[in-house]
Formats: C-alpha cells, sequence, structure tokens
C-alpha cells in the first residue's frame, strides 16, 4: 500500500483500530511502521499525525515523537522519525486541510480552547443571554446598548421579520403582523383554547384549524409554527452573542417555566434546533434563579422559596442548597400556573379602558391599531401605578365608525387597580397556599424569599408574597436578568463536567397512564427528583386480550380526559388469558431536562416495547432543517448580515486551502464553482451566491485532489 493511501485510511477511520494497523503492515518500503503505531498506543498515534489542532504543523510531531517516552531503543526512534518524515512528504496539506475543517466546525472562542455555552432566558415578555466571566455571570449587551431583547416579531415592508425592538415599534401600525407573547402557545394544542377569550385578546391571528396552534400571517399568507417564531428570537440572540465575543456559539442551556409541560420542553428544544442550537440542558427557571442568587451571595446552608411571576407564567419553588460552592444544589418542590403572569395583569387592565371607552362613545372603532396602543399605555399604567396612588391615562385622538375624531381620559388608582385584578391575584394566592401545604414543602423551615420576573416587581405581588410567607421578600438581584445569570452558571458547571451532579431538579407534574374509566393511573408524582426511573404493573378488563394500548398523560387532575395527552404506544402479544390475569409492567423514565421515555414489558411473553415520548405535537429532522432555512431567508436583516459575513469568511479559508493545492485537476464544473466562490468573496453582502452551498462544493472539490483525504 502506497502511503498517501494509507494517510486517506486513517482520516476516513479517525481513529487508530485493528484494520488500520493491518494496513500499516503493508506499507511501502516500510515494514516497521505497525510496530510505531502499536509502540505509541492508538491515541498518541493520533495525536501526533492526525490532532492538528493540539500539534497543528508537522514539525511539531516529528519533535514530539523524538521526545516520546515510550520509544526507548535509539535504532527503532530513528525508524519511527524516518517514518513520519516521510509521511510529511505525502501529507503536508493534510493538516491544513483538517486544520480548517476542524476550525470551521468548533465551537472555540478565538485565542482559547475553552467552548462556550450560552445561558438564554427565553421569556414571554423578553429574552436575554449571558456567560460566566471571571466567575461572575454577565448579561450579553445587544448590538444597541441595551440587554435584554423584547420577544417580539415583526413581518416588515421588505417581508422579512423585524426581530425586538424593531419589531416593538410596529406593534402600533402594523399589529396584525406583530407577534409577541408566543412562548405562551408553543407546543400547545388548540383545543385548549377554543373555548376561551385568550385567544380574543390579540390582534395577531392565531390559528386554531389543525392540532397544534399556529400563527398565521395575512401578509405572508402562511402559517407559523410558534418553534419557528421562537427560532427568530434565539436566531437574534445567538448571532448578537457571536458577534460580541467574536466566535461562533452552538451550544447553550435554557430555561423554561417549571410548570412548561413535557410537550412545551421538547418544542423549546426544538426552537433552539430550528436558530441551529444545541440544548445541552434545560433548566427550570425558579431552580436558575435561586442557582444564581446562591452564587452570587456566596451564602452557605440555606433553603430558599423562589417565586418567578413572569410575562405569562408563574412558578413557585422550594431550593435548598449545601456550602458556598454549591455541592449540593437541589429543588425539594415544584408548583405553578403556566396561564398566569404580568401579561394577564395587562390585558384586565386593557378590557377595562375599552369598557370605559365604548361607554363614552360606542361608536369608537377599537382597530387592532387602537387596542395595541390601549395595551402599550396600559403596560406603562401598570408600572406607574406601582409607585403612585392615581394616574391618568389620555387618548387624544380616537377614531369613529362615522369618520370622527375624539378623546378620552381613564383615570387609574391603585385601590382600582387591585379591584380589577383581583382573580389573578387569588389565583397566585390560591398556589402559593397549596404549595405551602404540600407534605413535601412542610417540613422545611425556608429563611428566604425570593422574588423573579419582570411583573414581580408589583406591589400587590410582594405584599401578597410577604403576607402569606411572613417574611420580607428579597429583589435587590435584578430580577430581568437572574434567571438568565442562573442558566450561565448552570452552563458553566456544565461545561466543567459537574453540572448535572450540581443541580438537582423535580419534574413539576405527575406522569401516568390512562386506565379504564378514562382514570389517570400515576406512575411518577409531581416533584419526583430528576433524573428517575420508576415501574408500575397494570393488567387488562377484557377476557383474552392480545395487545394493550399505553395512552401517557401528564398532569394532577384524577380524569385522564382532563391532563395534557402525551403519546400512546401498542404493545402486542401479551398473555392470552382472562382480564385481571396478564401482568403488564409499565417503566416511567425521564432525564434531567424532563424529557420521557416509556417501555412496557408483559412479563409471561417477554414482550416489551419503549418509545421516547418526543412530542405527540413532533415535526420530523427533515421538516426541522426546512424550518431553519425558512428562519435563515426570513430574519432579521442585521441577523441575516451577520450570519452571511461569517459563511463568506468560512469561505475564504478554504479558498485559502485549495489555493495551496499545486496544479490541482479540475472539471468544469469545478471550475464554474471556483468562478462562483471568488466572486461571493469579492462581492460580499452584494453577491447572490449561497456561501454555504459553496463551501461544500469547494470542499468537495479539495477532498478530489489526490494530496488530500477523506
Amino acid at each position: 500500500m502506497q502511503r498517501n493511501e494509507f494517510i486517506k485510511f486513517i482520516f476516513k477511520k479517525g481513529r487508530i483500530d485493528n484494520a488500520v494497523i493491518e494496513k500499516s503492515k503493508n506499507i511501502d518500503n516500510f515494514p516497521s511502521a505497525y510496530k510505531i503505531i502499536i509502540s505509541l498506543s492508538g491515541s498518541d498515534f493520533i495525536n501526533i499525525i492526525l490532532n492538528p489542532q493540539k500539534y497543528g504543523e508537522i514539525d511539531l510531531a516529528r519533535n514530539d515523537l523524538k521526545n516520546h517516552n515510550l520509544i526507548k531503543d535509539s535504532e527503532f526512534k530513528q525508524d519511527a522519525i524516518k517514518f513520519i518524515n516521510e509521511l510529511a512528504k505525502e501529507s503536508k496539506l493534510i493538516f491544513k486541510y483538517k486544520k480548517h475543517s476542524q476550525k470551521s466546525e468548533s465551537n472555540t472562542k478565538k485565542g482559547s480552547s475553552t467552548n462556550i455555552i450560552l445561558g438564554i432566558d427565553l421569556g414571554t415578555t423578553n429574552t436575554l443571554a449571558s456567560i460566566v466571566e471571571n466567575g461572575k455571570a454577565i448579561t450579553i449587551p445587544l448590538k444597541n446598548g441595551e440587554r435584554i431583547l423584547p420577544s417580539v416579531i415583526s413581518v416588515n415592508k421588505k417581508n422579512h421579520f423585524d426581530i425586538g425592538n424593531n419589531a416593538l415599534r410596529q406593534q402600533l401600525i402594523n399589529p396584525e403582523e406583530t407577534f409577541y407573547s408566543i412562548k405562551r402557545f408553543i407546543g400547545r394544542r388548540s383545543n385548549e383554547f377554543k373555548n376561551t377569550q385568550t385567544i380574543e385578546q390579540y390582534p395577531f391571528k392565531l390559528d386554531l384549524e389543525e392540532e397544534k396552534i399556529k400563527v398565521y400571517s395575512d401578509k405572508l399568507k402562511k402559517k407559523f409554527e410558534c418553534e419557528e417564531l421562537s427560532a427568530q428570537i434565539l436566531l437574534t440572540i445567538k448571532s448578537n452573542a457571536e458577534r460580541y465575543l467574536d466566535t461562533s456559539i452552538q451550544d447553550c442551556v435554557i430555561t423554561v417555566p417549571a410548570y412548561f409541560d413535557h410537550n412545551q420542553r421538547v418544542a423549546t428544544k426544538k426552537a433552539a434546533q430550528i436558530a441551529g442550537l444545541n440544548v445541552k440542558r434545560l433548566i427550570s427557571e425558579p431552580t436558575a434563579a435561586a442557582f444564581a442568587y446562591g452564587i452570587s451571595k456566596r451564602e452557605s446552608k440555606s433553603v430558599t422559596l423562589v417565586l418567578d411571576l413572569g410575562g405569562g407564567t408563574f412558578d413557585i419553588s422550594l431550593v435548598r442548597s449545601e456550602g458556598q460552592d454549591l455541592e449540593s444544589f437541589s429543588v425539594i418542590a415544584h408548583s405553578g400556573e403556566r396561564d398566569l403572569g404580568g401579561d394577564d395583569y395587562t390585558n384586565t387592565l386593557v378590557e377595562s379602558i375599552i369598557k370605559s371607552i365604548k361607554k363614552e362613545n360606542s361608536a369608537v372603532n377599537i382597530s387592532p391599531s387602537i387596542k395595541n396602543l390601549i395595551r402599550e399605555e396600559a403596560i406603562k399604567a401598570k408600572h406607574y401605578i406601582s409607585f403612585q396612588d392615581e394616574i391618568d391615562i389620555t387618548f387624544p385622538m380616537l377614531p369613529t365608525d362615522n369618520n370622527q375624531i375624539i378623546s378620552h381620559q381613564y383615570t387609574l388608582t391603585k385601590k382600582e387597580f387591585e379591584r380589577l385584578t383581583k382573580k389573578h391575584t387569588d389565583l397566585l394566592e390560591s398556589v402559593i397556599k397549596n404549595f405551602l401545604e404540600l407534605e413535601k414543602v412542610k417540613p422545611y423551615n425556608f429563611n428566604k424569599v425570593v422574588l423573579v420576573g419582570g411583573a414581580s416587581r408589583m406591589p400587590l405581588f410582594h405584599n401578597l408574597v410577604k403576607k402569606l410567607t411572613k417574611i420580607e421578600p428579597q429583589i435587590d438581584t435584578n430580577p430581568d436578568e437572574v434567571i438568565a445569570h442562573g442558566a450561565a452558571y448552570c452552563a458553566e458547571y456544565t461545561l466543567t463536567g459537574i453540572g448535572e451532579k450540581t443541580i438537582i431538579d423535580v419534574t413539576p407534574l405527575s406522569l401516568g397512564v390512562r386506565t379504564f374509566g378514562d382514570i389517570h393511573s400515576e406512575v411518577l408524582p409531581s416533584n419526583t427528583i430528576l433524573p428517575t426511573r420508576k415501574s408500575r404493573e397494570f393488567t387488562t378488563v377484557d377476557d383474552y386480550q392480545r395487545s394493550v394500548e399505553v395512552k401517557v398523560y401528564q398532569g394532577n387532575r384524577k380524569i385522564a380526559s382532563d391532563n395534557i395527552f402525551l403519546n400512546s404506544f401498542i404493545l402486542p402479544n401479551i398473555e392470552y388469558a382472562k382480564a385481571g390475569k396478564p401482568e403488564i409492567d409499565v417503566t416511567f423514565e425521564i432525564d434531567l431536562d424532563g424529557i420521557l421515555k416509556v417501555s412496557a414489558k408483559d412479563k409471561l411473553t417477554k414482550e416489551n416495547k419503549s418509545i421516547e415520548i418526543r412530542n405527540s405535537l413532533n415535526m420530523t429532522n427533515e421538516e426541522i432543517e426546512e424550518y431553519r432555512r425558512i428562519a435563515l431567508l426570513m430574519c432579521d436583516e442585521d441577523v441575516k448580515r451577520t450570519i452571511y459575513s461569517e459563511k463568506v469568511k468560512e469561505l475564504k479559508t478554504w479558498k485559502n486551502v485549495y489555493d495551496e493545492i499545486n496544479a490541482p485537476e479540475l472539471s468544469s464544473n469545478d471550475y464554474y464553482i471556483i468562478d462562483k466562490v471568488e466572486n461571493c468573496i469579492q462581492n460580499i453582502h452584494k453577491s447572490n451566491e449561497d456561501p454555504e452551498f459553496l463551501i461544500d462544493s469547494l470542499k468537495n472539490i479539495i477532498e478530489n485532489q489526490n494530496s488530500f483525504a477523506n
């Protein structure tokens, strides 16, 4: 075998195994090659020959070999050095090829070998990202200097998306095409909203015709998955972080409400996947907040009650930490309400203002634009009433159906605001009281109460918590940023390899199967520590059944159909016997992200079947790739230009590799590709070429040359 063929064979394998050693026995004019490989051991040979990220140049590889302790015999060492030298002649450019290949696919910060895992708080109202620098979590600022990105998406005049503040400014003039509070709908079924007034509160169209709720753009004549829209927000956050850190980012930790069900958690991961992010872990928001609080305060042993009132959800958790380094950090219990947050207080105030306007003049036309104007003023009023006893909201120009313009003034007092929103506050009180009465919570005397989430600033919430807990709540850590900081600390611990041992979480809702009479038969109770695995035995209800259907539900209601359906599967070939005799073990296994696997096994026939409950509203990998392609086409112009520039930069790197090939043998199509590559590089942002396609095409040309291995 020729040396260049041997090199190609190693690159294809990517490791040293018996097949490589056998091939090395037949290298032309080098019968002792295999002895060198064996002497160095497979991993050391890979480091010396095939790992340019560590060695970079052939000379370094030769030098390392000269000093290798495993080669004791001087004559054998000389043979080994000769072998390396001859490989160097055959593979001069292979190292550069491999080096560029690894660089283009890595998630390594420039000048550093440390990977970056981004901590992201994907919120109903706002989204932000954080990293840990010098042991302290920091919020990554946006391009405009702001620290928080509004979770708003708008279709602009060019039929592309505006994200964040640019989209927020579109709410008044483009209400039907401006989408917000998407987190409330992600991973949920249409039938959950068909008999509610929730849909009417939004000026944009929510499509309930299919099983999965979608957002409709009349301008684009297109339905969007909630994952697609959330991906646009994540894509913006990712692109901004890459600009700030000057490196590509692939991995992240994302926070989710503790009370998010399985479908919502999986949908969140799919949104990240569409945005080109790999979710290393999902962590519940109150857990992240407590984690950040514990680290930033460097506190000793403590038990903390964390209440997270965000824009669309309310979570409550009891968290225990042991020591300043948080070597043992565990969640004792979770509870909450996934349809209760600051948005509900805003929406109630909007309804009251509209009612007041209509009472004064029923002819006022409450168009989507006017409704968004009212909403904007209601949000301001909600903030002002926190530190004022009374405020006046003035609407100077309201159109009527008979083409007149009228003005209206709405006076809001603190007492009136509390009266209007009493139903929401009563629900908060009920959730908190029920949580404090849980058997798992009662034994613990918590010594701190921490409030997080933007809506937790409301005095009525602060006073409610103080009344129920008899403890003055702490809110000295920025409630808008603390959750993202917790995600960043979690990412840092994950990066150092101890994250999963450090943060112990629990499942928020019980998991079980539907049995006869539509009963929810619990297998995993709520607040079970994660990860976990538990089995329960079931049997048949009819004589001589040949199969059973395992229907999996999540929720704390006794009636299965009142809970959240996750998925189902059939277990065939069960014991052929009278009802009640077959013994079928159903096992639930749930990981740290709350992702569930369910299996069933007949004890007699040994027939078994298992599925990973990803999402009953799931999308295929092909659909994700298509959504990702569309997301890049539709994304914010600044984000698009940043992504495009990075791709062209990578294309230029591969062009430099190509330029070092002596006398390449090219087909007519290869020449055509090279011309397109040069045009794309020279006319960046003016070329219509797809740099990603050109990168793949150029890599194929490089790999097809005799000097390169694949």
